[in-house]
Formats: structure tokens, sequence, C-alpha cells
């Protein structure tokens, strides 16, 4: 009995430091950028935040095709492979996510650019330099995103703490420096993100330097390739999921509006901190449940996922008026009702996210992407009714919805491919 008592007190330590650990590198970056906010607030006008939420918009249908979602296949294969065969994989998408993530970024720069001139020409929104500002910010995250998830899958919450809390300290420092100080507006805040992640790409690489002498493995990368492209098709439609709503806004032609909704989701963006923690935490625990095939634990382990980003919600909801009248130095109280209903939408994307793991960790890449082309045509409707019906408002509650709908699609159609497998072994 005692035994089994300081087995649990055990556990219980260990993952409450390890969670610490997690919760703290993404918290002090988070509270270091609600103390800059109100410096911000008073040095963007809406339209510099209408410019900053426009191109980010564009981050979500763009990044999975610059980093093609191949730290999912190292994740996958960790527990499956030994350290020899490991390395061997890490060096090969470690280079890929240089070499291929680089070539590609130049192609959606292209790609965004002939859509605003042929398709949205009489946009208010101007291009230059935020788009190019934007996109090749993306290709230098991927080796540091590497880092983060080769310290997660070898539960070095330490190593985690350290990079991540570091490359959040440096962006809160450009940030002051380009936005508050220089006062450069929305240029100031993206050309901050880009520096940052070429520093951290730099640091990386010095990292990792030891892989530039390991064998790029074709056959491996094909492996990747096979494994991500339906991962990558369905993310390149979480556009419509996250994003699209601020593209379909802007054609409203209100750019006041659409800087406080952005400063409103913005600001909600806060809960998914809480939300990463939880789940940088538990992700390792997720799949090794599955390769195990442990349902019993695994059950557990989503309902202190969900349950946990349930009370940290509803607590803002609560404190959402208070919170931004403090953080935007009272210019932005417009944007409490658009915060409250976003925040909603990061219990149902942990919902979502729960399930998508699960399917991804059986292997079901090909499901997700099915799922994703399924909720996308639901979503884009959701999105055009509410918008067309509530505008800004039903913007927000259609951030809600999608992700619900894809939570719910995904466990129908696992059900659905049981079923049907279970008849064809039947049969034979």
């Amino acid at each position: 009995m005692k035994h089994g008592i300081n087995i649990v007190v055990n556990n219980i330590q260990k993952y409450g430091y390890t969670v610490g650990l997690y919760f703290g590198a993404s918290l002090i970056p988070m509270l270091l950028n609600m103390v800059i906010n109100p410096l911000i607030a008073i040095n963007m006008s809406p339209a510099d935040y209408a410019i900053v939420g426009y191109y980010t918009a564009f981050n979500t249908l763009i990044s999975p095709i610059i980093l093609f979602y191949m730290l999912h296949f190292y994740n996958k294969c960790f527990f499956e492979l030994n350290e020899e065969n490991r390395i061997r994989l890490k060096a090969t998408i470690f280079k890929a996510l240089i070499v291929f993530s680089g070539i590609l970024s130049v192609l959606c720069l292209l790609g965004i650019v002939l859509y605003s001139k042929l398709f949205n020409s009489d946009s208010t929104i101007p291009l230059f330099p935020y788009v190019a500002l934007s996109v090749f910010a993306l290709p230098f995250t991927g080796v540091l995103s590497l880092a983060q998830a080769d310290y997660r899958m070898h539960r070095k919450a330490h190593s985690f703490f350290k990079i991540t809390v570091s490359y959040g300290v440096t962006q809160v420092v450009l940030i002051l420096l380009l936005v508050v100080i220089l006062k450069w507006g929305a240029t100031g805040k993206l050309l901050a993100a880009l520096l940052s992640n070429i520093l951290f790409f730099l640091v990386s690489c010095i990292i990792y330097r030891k892989l530039f002498l390991v064998a790029f493995d074709w056959n491996i990368f094909k492996e990747i390739l096979k494994f991500c492209w339906p991962l990558t098709i369905a993310a390149l439609l979480g556009f419509f999921f996250n994003g699209y709503d601020k593209v379909f806004l802007e054609r409203l032609g209100n750019n006041t509006e659409l800087g406080y909704y952005t400063v409103g989701v913005s600001i909600a963006g806060y809960i998914t901190v809480f939300q990463t923690a939880i789940s940088s935490t538990f992700q390792p625990d997720v799949y090794e449940s599955v390769v195990r095939r442990n349902k019993r634990r695994l059950f557990k382990i989503i309902c202190v996922m969900t349950g946990g980003t349930t009370l940290i919600v509803f607590t803002f909801i609560i404190c959402a008026p208070f919170v931004i009248n403090i953080l935007t130095a009272g210019r932005y109280l417009e944007a409490v009702s658009y915060s409250q209903i976003v925040a909603l939408s990061t219990l149902t994307s942990m919902i979502y996210y729960s399930a998508s793991q699960i399917i991804i960790a059986l292997g079901y890449t090909k499901l997700t992407m099915l799922n994703k082309i399924i909720s996308t045509v639901l979503a884009v409707a959701l999105f055009s009714i509410l918008i067309e019906k509530f505008q800004f408002v039903g913007a927000a509650w259609g951030l809600v919805g999608v992700n619900l709908i894809s939570a719910t699609n995904i466990f129908i159609l696992y059900l659905i491919l049981r079923r049907v497998s279970s008849n064809i072994k039947n049969r034979r």
C-alpha cells in the first residue's frame, strides 16, 4: 500500500515538474508580451493590426507547405526506432527543413503576390514589404521546431524550457526596439518575427551541427513525403478554419473593425499558451499510449488535457474585460466581445487536437486528410453564412464551430473505417 502511494506521489512530482517547465516556457514569453502589449497598442493603429492580422492569416495556408509537417513523422517514428536510426531520420529532416523549406517559401511568396494582383487587386491593405516579411519568417522556424520536438520526445523539459524562453525573450526585445522605440508599426512587428526566427535558426543549426555530417537519406525522405503529404493537404485546408476569417472579413472594407477583431483574436490567443503547455507535456504520452495500445491511460490523458483547457478558457472569459483594458491601455475595448467568443475556440481546438493526434499516431494520415476535405466544405459554408449575417461577430463564432465540426467528423470517419475493416475481415 505504502509502495503504491509512493509511486503515485513520485508520478505527480515528475509530471508536476515537467508541466511546470513546459508551462513556464510558454508563460514567461506570454507574460512579457502582456507587459509590453499596452506599449504596442499605443504605438500601433487599428490599420497596423489589420495588416499584421491579414498577412499572418496566410501563414496558416503556407506554413504547412513550407514545413511539410515533417515533425509529425519524427514524432510518430520516435518510439519505433533505435537511437542510430533516429539520428539518420533527424539528419534527413534537418537538411530538408533547410533546403526544401527555403525553396518552397519563394514559391509561396510568388503565389500570394499573384493572388493579390489577379484576384484581390482592389484590396485596401498594401502588399509590400509586409507579404515578404511574413512569408520569409516561416522557413527559419523549421529547425527550431525540430529542436523543440526532439526535446519533448526525449522528455528533456529543461532544454525545451531554455531554448523556448530565450526565443520568446528575443522576440519581445525586438518588438520593443522596432515598434515602440523606432515606431515602425506593422513593419516593425513583422520584422521582429523575421529577425528572431533567423537568429534562432542559426542557434539551432549550431546545436545540431553534427547532423551536417550525417548523410541525407533519400529513402527516408521518400517515406516522409509519403506519410506527410496527406497531413500537409489537411493542414493547408486548416487555413479555412483559422485564417480564412480574416481574408473574408478584409473584403468588407472595414479595416478599423478588422483591427479590433484582430486584437480580440490575438489576446484570446494567449490561452493557447496554456493549451500548448498542456499538449507539450502529454504529447509523448499520447503517442506512446497509442503505440502500446494502452486505451485506459490514453483516456485519462485526454481527460486531463481537456479538463485543464476548459478551466483556463472559462477563467479567461470572466476576466476578459479587465484583461483587455489593461493590455491595450484602454484603447481597444471594442475587442472584448470578440476575445470572449474566440476563447471558446481554444477548447474546441483541444478536442480536435486530441482526436487528430490519436489518428496520426495510428498512422491514418489519409483519414486526417479526408476529414479536412469534408470539414473544409462545411467550414466555408459556416463562415459564409455567419459573416454574411453577423459580420465580425459571426466570424468569431465560426472559429468556435469549425473545430467542433472537425472533431466530430474525424470521430465518425474513424468509426466508419473500423466498421469497414471489420466487415472485410469477417468476409475473409
